[in-house]
């Protein structure tokens, strides 16, 4: 009866084996990036650098002293940090069950109810993993596809997706603020600041009188900057409302696994929980794969 058992396992570990073969073979060919998202990537990269650049070097020594430069400097040179190094982790973190280890593909025994069927991969996925269209593989704990990050926000990249979208937020607060002083200082007053018609007619009748290029270029950076203010910002509300009763926007209404706000932070942003404030780099261990969900009615994993 051994021999068979024996023969049996390392049977069903060749086949588990084979088929993560065949689906690595498959994500190697579907891993690519879409060009919306790579444009996406690129256009979060970008506007952060233009705004660091544009802020700390040209606005602010029009507006602050040595000291207050350098601090300017420190703590905007900090958030960009945080925001780059967090788009970072979250765009090459990998959330799709194919990453999970050969034992943990198969539900264990006693939770095979829980597990579903996903007709486009063709195969057995663990609770709250869903199917990504675009990614086209499923995604463990699927909150939903982000470009601005080129990947799928799941199990594993949730923490650095949080924290992008905070930073970023509070870094294009920081900059509106910066822009709105330089506005104020070089006469653009009022709602003014998000017109361009005021200043066509008062240079049509008054040709000369004021530095055009220079007032167009006050107006866009700050209709550029006021959006990069308000889309993050409703990211990183969107998210703090999720991970408070530990749902996910692909199924809002979900109250399954509310385990209450403190423990549903830990399962997103692991054991140090909010210390992953302060760096990317923070190592923060999650308590379990995203295989298994502990439910309020369960409490245990």
């Amino acid at each position: 009866m051994e021999p068979n058992q024996e023969s049996l396992r390392i049977r069903i570990t060749m086949d588990l084996a084979e088929q993560n073969e065949t689906i690595g073979l498959g994500l190697i060919k579907k891993s690519s990036k879409s060009w919306m998202d790579l444009l996406a990537v690129f256009v979060a990269v970008f506007l952060t650098l233009f705004y660091y650049v544009y802020d700390v070097f040209y606005v602010m020594p029009q507006l602050l002293g040595f000291f207050g430069q350098a601090v300017h400097f420190v703590v905007s040179t900090w958030i960009v940090y945080n925001i780059l190094g967090n788009l970072r982790i979250c765009t090459k973190t990998k959330n799709s069950v194919d990453t999970l280890p050969l034992e943990l593909l198969k539900p264990v025994k006693g939770e095979e109810n829980l597990w579903h069927f996903c007709d486009k991969c063709q195969r057995t996925v663990p609770p709250r993993s869903w199917h990504c269209k675009t990614c086209n593989v499923c995604i463990l704990k699927r909150d939903h596809h982000c470009s601005f990050v080129g990947n799928c926000v799941g199990h594993n990249n949730q923490r650095y997706f949080i924290w992008f979208s905070f930073y970023a937020t509070l870094g294009s607060g920081l900059a509106f603020f910066d822009n709105i002083l330089f506005a104020l200082k070089h006469g653009v007053q009022g709602l003014s600041i998000f017109s361009i018609n005021s200043l066509l007619i008062n240079e049509y009748f008054n040709p000369g009188t004021s530095n055009i290029g220079l007032q167009c270029q006050i107006r866009v950076v700050l209709w550029i900057n006021l959006c990069a203010v308000i889309f993050p910002g409703v990211l990183f509300c969107t998210q703090i409302s999720m991970v408070r009763k530990n749902s996910v926007m692909h199924n809002t209404s979900d109250r399954t696994y509310d385990l209450g706000v403190w423990r549903n932070f830990s399962q997103v942003l692991g054991r140090r929980r909010f210390w992953t404030f302060l760096s990317p780099n923070i190592e923060s261990p999650l308590p379990h794969e995203g295989t298994q969900w502990p439910s309020k009615h369960t409490h245990t994993i």
